[in-house]
Formats: C-alpha cells, sequence, structure tokens
C-alpha cells in the first residue's frame, strides 16, 4: 500500500517495531488492515493464508498471541545485516549506515512503538533485507523519480494496516510477523513505493499500475533469491489475472524476455508512469513509448498480450519451496539474469 506523498532525500530505512497483519489483494496487494475478525491473504495470487487478529486470550488464522520470544535488542545482532555498515543502537532506534557504490544509505530501525511482537530475529532480518533490496532498485530507478536515501521502517503495534508507505516511511504491524513469521517480502513491496515517488494515477491507464509495479519488485527483488517470498506469495498466472490492469506476471514477462544490456523495458515503463507523459486515455501512445527501442516496437499492447498469453511463462507455477527452484524460474531465470544486468 502506497499514501501520498513519497519525499525525495537521502537514503536510509527507519524500522519501528511494531508489526500486525499485512495483506495484499489484486487490487492493492498490501492495502490489507488488520481487523480485529479478518483480513485478506496478503499475495499477489492470494497464496498467503488470511488471519486475523484476535484477543490475548486465543489464535485465529496464524496469528499467535503467546509470549513471543527473542525480544531485547543485542547491537551485535545487527552489526552483520550489511558488510561495512555502521550500526548505533540508541533511544529505540536502530540506526544503520553503508556507502554503496558511492550513495550512501542508511536504516534507521525506530522501536519506539513497539511491543515485542516482531522478534529481534525477525527484525535483523528485515534489515538485512533493506540492504539487499533497496539499493539495487535505487541505482536503476532514482534518476527517473529521486527517491529519499533515507527510509523509516516503522514497526509498530497500531494502524489497522499491515504494511504502508508514505514519503520515507514504512510502517509495519507490529503483529503481522508474529502470525505471518516469514513473510519480509511485504516490505520488499513497500520499498518499491519509496522508489515511485508518488506516481499520480491520473497519468495512468489503470491506478492498479502503482501496486503492479511493486509487486513486479517484490519478485524480481525478494530476499536471498526468494527463499522467503517464493514459499509463501507466488505470482498468479493468466488463469486468475487475465489482463493488463491486474497482471504482475505481465510485467515479469515483459522484464526478463525484452529488456538486455541496451534496453530496460521496465525503466522506460517505470518513466512513463512517473513522469506524467501520458493521460489515462492516451496509453496506446504510451505503450508504443515502452516498446521503442526494443523488440516489441511497432506492436500494439493488445498484441503484445496475446503474445504473453501464448507464452508458458504465462502458465508455468512460480512456487518454490525455501530455496527449491520453481517451475518458472527453471526455464526462465529471472532474477540470475537481473544480476547479469546490474539491474
Amino acid at each position: 500500500m502506497i499514501l501520498h506523498k513519497i519525499g525525495a532525500a537521502c537514503f536510509s530505512l527507519v524500522l519501528l517495531a511494531s508489526c500486525s497483519k499485512v495483506t495484499d489483494t489484486p487490487t492493492d496487494t498490501q492495502n490489507t488492515t488488520v481487523p480485529q475478525t479478518t483480513s485478506a491473504a496478503e499475495t499477489s495470487d492470494a497464496t498467503t493464508a488470511s488471519s486475523a487478529v484476535s484477543s490475548a486470550a486465543s489464535t485465529e488464522s496464524g496469528i499467535q498471541t503467546d509470549t513471543p520470544t527473542n525480544t531485547e535488542i543485542d547491537p551485535d545482532l545487527f552489526s552483520n545485516a550489511s558488510d561495512g555498515a555502521d550500526v548505533t543502537v540508541s533511544d529505540g532506534n536502530i540506526y544503520e549506515q553503508k556507502t554503496i557504490n558511492g550513495q550512501n544509505y542508511s536504516l534507521t530501525i525506530d522501536l519506539t512503538k513497539w511491543e515485542h511482537n516482531t522478534n529481534t530475529e525477525q527484525i535483523k532480518i528485515l534489515s538485512q533485507l533493506f540492504w539487499q533490496c533497496y539499493p539495487r532498485m535505487y541505482e536503476r530507478f532514482h534518476d527517473l523519480s529521486n527517491p529519499p536515501t533515507d527510509v523509516i521502517l516503522a514497526i509498530e503495534n497500531e494502524s489497522y494496516e499491515v504494511a504502508e508507505a508514505y514519503d520515507n516511511h514504512i510502517h509495519l504491524h507490529d503483529m503481522w510477523l508474529r502470525g505471518n513469521t516469514e513473510d519480509f517480502d511485504c516490505i520488499t513491496h513497500e520499498l518499491a513505493h519509496i522508489i515511485q515517488a508518488d506516481w499520480n494515477d491520473e497519468y495512468l491507464e489503470y491506478s492498479s499500475y502503482i501496486e503492479r509495479f511493486a509487486d513486479l519488485c517484490r519478485y524480481e527483488y525478494a530476499m536471498n533469491d526468494g527463499f522467503y517470498n517464493d514459499a509463501n506469495w507466488t505470482l498468479q498466472t493468466i488463469y486468475e489475472e487475465d489482463d493488463r490492469s491486474e497482471s504482475v506476471r505481465f510485467l515479469v514477462w515483459l522484464d526478463h524476455v525484452y529488456s538486455d544490456a541496451n534496453t530496460d523495458i521496465i525503466r522506460n515503463y517505470f518513466n512513463v508512469c512517473r513522469n506524467m507523459m501520458f493521460t489515462s486515455d492516451q496509453w496506446d501512445k504510451a505503450w508504443e513509448q515502452i516498446f521503442a527501442g526494443t523488440q516489441l516496437s511497432g506492436k500494439t499492447i493488445d498484441e503484445v498480450w496475446d503474445m504473453f498469453a501464448d507464452s508458458d511463462f504465462a502458465y508455468c507455477s512460480s512456487y518454490g519451496n525455501y530455496g527449491g527452484t520453481s517451475e518458472l524460474l527453471g526455464k526462465y531465470p529471472v532474477r540470475e539474469k537481473l544480476k547479469s544486468l546490474n539491474r
């Protein structure tokens, strides 16, 4: 979920320690609240189990209510989150700073509203995720949107949203990882919203493109090559997402098949979406610009969608069991290609 507006400044991430159940739907894959009764599954294809925040005396749909473990903050625990990062723990915050390829990045984990439902090992993994994912996304898109280099991740036991992003700030509900213990890449999705730096939906063919781009990044930049993500959150096939307003997989296909060392079709897409080049009724021309300079140049968006629909890429399973290779990645090494292109 994204809240307006995302600013552009330094590169830092603050993690506030409170986590509750966040979910993604096909329309907004992380715009799910954490009600006291139920909440929707946070996945592009609704493969993450739904759950609810129940009373302290019970559990419901995976939300645990027993006393969490590993809640004391040990600075040494975070010292290895990223090789070479400076780590300081002070006043309820964990502050990490590092320079990568000449760019200064910082991550602040704000625990001032943390109620210890997210354990410290999980917080450390979120720290590692930031250093793996955000610098790569930043380097790929920053010149198009001027996103912040200082990011705040707040883990807070408040707000009914599972996760949301605005300016350089991310909220993660303190109960979410307690009941969904490995859904770390919900934060990859939110980091992508920070990279977007406030797309204006009046200039998008469909407003859903805001969430679909964040889902694309969740898949392509998933932590540890999708070790956690692919076992818990998968790309829907064309059977479930059968048009371009909904399909994350279509964007992944475009990027994998038609981006190369000289052309980045997703940067073209990002540029058109971010910089308000076409109103929503002018997107036939927008797609022409996105395809320009690629093997798709001269084709209409409907022709390109039909090419996607005829490919087995649209149907292969993207499920991978904790380090296993999915059917999709076995045929199309999406993440390996991105790394080979330094993206």
